[in-house]
Parts: C-alpha cells; structure tokens; sequence
C-alpha cells in the first residue's frame, strides 16, 4: 500500500479541526477540494485509532458504515453461494443465492475469512455523496505554491463526527479525495 499523505491533527473546537496535509509524493500535488475528502480524513483517522477511547460510538458504528459505502460491502456466503447472517454467519431462511439476490451489485472482489467465504458489493459513490452532506458542514484547504503541503479546516454537522480527532494525532492515508467511479 502505498501511502499518498502524511497527516497531523492540529485543534478541535466543538465542531472544526484543523488538519496538516503533507505530501509523500515527489511531484507537486493538487489538494481535492471537495467535502468527501473531509469525510475520508475523518473515516481514516478512526481506522487508524486515533481517539481511540474518546470517539463516540455511534459516529465510529457510521465510519464503518461510510467504509461500506466506499469500498464495498462484505456479504457472507455459504460454499455454495447462499447468504448468511452478518452476524451469526447461519444460512438465512428462505436460502437465497448471494449472486441472484444483489444481481448487477456485485463487484469482482471475493475472498475467505475466517472460515467463511465473502462477495463484495460495488461502492456506492451517491451513498457516499449523501453521507458527506450529512457528516460535513464545510471543508475548506489552503494549499502552497509548491504542492507539497495543506491545511484543512473540517467542519462537521455534529461534534461526535470529530471527537476522535485530539491535537496531534499523526497517520498516513492513501485516501486522496476521488471517489470509486
């Protein structure tokens, strides 16, 4: 994996942080400055622990949920392809063909887990587009001449969507702004 940022937390007040962006790139970048690459930094930052102990769990439990919507959710499958529950990993009933039920939905991706075989759903780039508006109130990204570094001020719609987000935090990202087509 290749990591495209180096990032750093600055200050949380209320419903703002302020976020450094560095570039670990060797050519001069372009900083998107879309709303979604806020939403991304926010999603990132909890996968990677910031905040661990002081996020509130129901924006962590809707992080997951916007991973979902940009990667592709994992549906569980028997051997033969039916579907299971998501969390007790027992057929449901009536059985139901995975491939059948989420007919055009389904990405390419698949694999096994712990014991369990998976599918993958497309992302769901409007789903994701509807989160945003709802997480971010606004997004704003000072860049420099030269590419190399920004400063963002994310502003949520609730302070729990950045209470994960103390002074001086630092994580790298892949995330970059740009969305699955």
């Amino acid at each position: 994996m290749t990591f495209i940022f180096d990032v750093m937390t600055w200050a949380r007040e209320g419903t703002k942080v302020e976020v450094r962006l560095t570039s670990l790139v060797r050519e001069p970048v372009r900083f998107y400055e879309g709303p979604e690459f806020g939403l991304q930094l926010l999603m990132d930052a909890w996968f990677h622990g910031c905040g661990a102990f002081t996020i509130d769990k129901s924006a962590a439990k809707e992080f997951e949920g916007c991973f979902e919507l940009f990667l592709g959710k994992k549906v569980w499958t028997d051997e033969e392809g039916h579907l299971l529950d998501e969390a007790t990993k027992e057929p449901l009933r009536p059985k139901v063909k995975a491939e059948e039920h989420y007919a055009g939905r389904l990405d390419s991706a698949r694999g096994r887990w712990d014991g369990y075989d998976y599918l993958v759903l497309k992302p769901d780039r409007k789903a994701f587009l509807d989160r945003t508006d709802e997480v971010i109130a606004s997004f704003l990204v000072t860049g420099d001449e030269a590419g190399e570094r920004a400063d963002l001020l994310i502003e949520a719609t609730d302070p729990k969507y950045v209470s994960h987000m103390d002074e001086s935090h630092h994580f790298q990202t892949t995330f970059t702004g740009h969305l699955p087509a």
